[in-house]
C-alpha cells in the first residue's frame, strides 16, 4: 500500500502538440514523467490570458481499493490570450491523461485526471498543481481525495489491543465489512486457545459480523503478540490476518513492564528520563522501595495519596555512563506477601558523541 508520507510528485510538461494522453513521454533521469515543448512568443503586454478554475477540489466519497477513479477540472480563460498550460504536477499515484495545450481568449477546456487505487488504503489526499502564463495565476493548486477502502474491512481499527488484570476478564471487539457485491462468509476462526478465546456474530448475514477476542483471566501472564486468523469465501480476500496484542498483568505489576531508553550519546549534557508507575490494584497502604544495578541510573519515587500506587522517575545520567549497551534492572521490593519482587528490565544503547 502507499502511505501518505511516500508519495511523490511527478512533474509534466506539456509540448504544444499534446494534445491527449497519446502524445510522446520521455522518463528523465530522477523518475518524473516530462512532455518537452517549445513555446509561441510571449503575447503582447496589454493582451494576457486570465485563468478560472470553477472546481478546486474534488472528493470521490468513498471507493473499493482496486478502483479506477476518473475526474474532470474545467480550466476557463477569461482573458484576451491564449491560456498556456506549462507544467502539471501531481500526487502519485495520480495520472494526467488528457489535456489542452492552450484554452484560446472566451473558451474553456479540460484537465482529465486518473486515479488507480490498487496500492492505495484509507484516506487519499491528491495535490495537483497547474503552472500557467497568467500572470496573475502563475499556479493553480487543485485538490483530488477520498476514502479508499479494502473489500473487506475491519473497524474501528484493523487488530486487537486488549489488556486485563489476571483474575478479571477483559475483552475488545472488531467488525468485519463486507463491501463486495457477493455475501461474504465466515468459514473458521483460527488462533492458538493458549491467551484468549474469540466468539464471532452475525450482526447481517453476508454484509457485517462482529468478532469479540476475551482475555483468560488465569493464562499466561505478560505480553504477547499473536495472529487470528479469518477464513472468507471472498476470492479476493480469502484469508484475514488480524494482529491479537494481548497483555494479562498482576495484581501488583509496573507499566511499562520494560525501560527502555534507545539509542543515546555518551558525555552528552542533561540526562534521559522514563516515568515509570508501579500499581498494586485495589490498595491502600502499599509501600516500595527501589534500587537499580545499574551505574548512572537514579531513581526518585513518588507515592499516590491513595496509597495504592508510586510514580517512578528513572534519570540516567549521560555524562557517568561509559560507551556501549546497558542491560540490567530496577528491582522493586514490596509490602504486598503475594508479590514481594517486581523486577523491570533496563536497557539502553550508548553512542560516541
Amino acid at each position: 500500500m502507499i502511505s501518505r508520507a511516500t508519495r511523490r510528485i511527478v512533474f509534466l510538461v506539456v509540448s504544444p502538440l499534446f494534445a491527449s494522453c497519446s502524445s510522446q513521454q520521455n522518463v528523465a533521469p530522477d523518475g518524473a514523467r516530462t512532455v518537452k515543448q517549445a513555446f509561441a512568443a510571449p503575447s503582447a503586454p496589454s493582451k494576457v490570458p486570465k485563468a478560472a478554475f470553477p472546481e478546486s477540489r474534488y472528493e470521490f466519497g468513498e471507493v473499493i481499493s482496486g478502483s479506477v477513479v476518473e475526474h474532470d477540472f474545467a480550466l476557463i480563460n477569461q482573458g484576451a490570450a491564449p491560456m498556456l498550460i506549462q507544467q502539471v504536477s501531481m500526487t502519485t499515484p495520480l495520472l494526467v491523461t488528457q489535456m489542452p495545450h492552450a484554452v484560446a481568449p472566451g473558451t474553456q477546456d479540460r484537465i482529465h485526471f486518473k486515479l488507480d487505487t490498487a496500492d492505495l488504503d484509507e484516506k487519499f489526499e491528491g495535490t495537483i498543481l497547474v503552472s500557467l502564463n497568467d500572470p496573475a495565476l502563475p499556479q493553480a493548486r487543485l485538490a483530488f481525495s477520498g476514502r479508499v477502502i479494502p473489500p473487506i474491512e475491519l473497524t474501528p481499527r484493523s487488530g486487537f489491543f486488549v489488556a486485563g488484570q489476571r483474575g478479571r476478564s477483559n475483552r475488545a471487539s472488531i467488525e468485519i465489512v463486507n463491501h463486495e457485491p457477493e455475501p461474504l462468509r465466515i468459514n473458521k476462526v483460527e488462533h492458538s486457545l493458549e491467551r484468549f478465546t474469540t466468539q464471532l456474530e452475525t450482526i447481517k448475514p453476508g454484509q457485517q459480523y462482529r468478532l469479540t477476542l476475551a482475555l483468560k483471566p488465569d493464562g499466561p501472564a505478560g505480553r504477547a503478540t499473536g495472529t487470528v486468523v479469518i477464513n472468507t469465501s471472498s476470492k479476493r480476500m480469502p484469508v484475514l490476518n488480524v494482529g491479537a496484542n494481548t497483555y494479562l498483568y498482576e495484581r501488583v505489576h509496573a507499566f511499562p513492564d520494560v525501560v527502555d531508553f534507545g539509542k543515546l550519546r555518551a558525555g552528552d549534557a542533561g540526562s534521559a528520563a522514563i516515568t515509570l508507575m508501579i500499581h498494586q490494584e485495589g490498595g491502600t497502604d502499599f509501600k516500595v522501595h527501589l534500587r537499580t544495578d545499574i551505574p548512572g541510573l537514579s531513581l526518585k519515587s513518588v507515592r499516590a495519596p491513595k496509597g495504592n500506587q508510586y510514580q517512578v522517575e528513572a534519570t540516567l545520567n549521560l555524562q557517568r555512563i561509559a560507551v556501549g549497551p546497558i542491560k540490567g534492572s530496577i528491582n522493586i521490593n514490596t509490602n504486598d506477601a503475594e508479590f514481594p519482587t517486581v523486577t523491570v528490565p533496563v536497557y539502553a544503547q550508548i553512542v560516541e558523541r
